[in-house]
């Protein structure tokens, strides 16, 4: 957390590219989520560290099961597709040359399905975790100032060394 909340980078930078990062963790482009981060963090001018430990935060080998089932539950309800468990274990049970291109039409509903959770998610994710890492970046960086100011007022009061003559 201190690593990046030391940077230069103002609060709202910090927490913007942490929203960021959450909001493109969300999506289902495991492959590709650091580089659109970095990409978007790049063109806001937001902290592109942040950015990156936010997408992690997301779509970790921990957390990426829940979150896309929870996408794909969203995104059920905006396409009326029956794509049950059973549905996803028949039709990888049984890909073939002949059934390749239901295989994709398939699979594309269900990436459909996804990013509109996953897009609902960040909607939902993006204000919240902007206000908190804005708050958090604040509260921390006046903790570290006050710290400091009581060290050096401290230092002011130690005895002098003398020089040896």
């Amino acid at each position: 957390r201190s690593l990046f909340v030391r940077k230069e980078d103002t609060s709202q930078s910090i927490a913007h590219g942490l929203a960021t990062g959450i909001f493109i963790g969300f999506l289902p482009i495991i492959p590709f989520q650091t580089v659109v981060t970095i990409f978007f963090c790049f063109l806001f001018k937001s902290n592109k560290v942040a950015g990156i430990i936010g997408s992690t935060l997301i779509t970790n080998p921990v957390t990426a099961m829940p979150v896309f089932y929870f996408q794909h539950f969203l995104g059920r309800i905006f396409i009326l597709h029956d794509f049950s468990y059973n549905k996803f274990k028949n039709l990888f049970a049984h890909i073939s040359l002949s059934n390749f291109n239901e295989f994709g039409h398939e699979l594309l509903i269900l990436f459909e399905m996804m990013t509109i959770g996953g897009i609902i998610l960040g909607i939902i994710f993006y204000p919240a975790v902007y206000i908190i890492a804005n708050k958090s970046v604040i509260r921390h960086r006046k903790l570290i100032a006050k710290k400091k100011a009581k060290y050096i007022k401290s230092r002011k009061s130690w005895p002098k060394k003398s020089k040896p003559s």
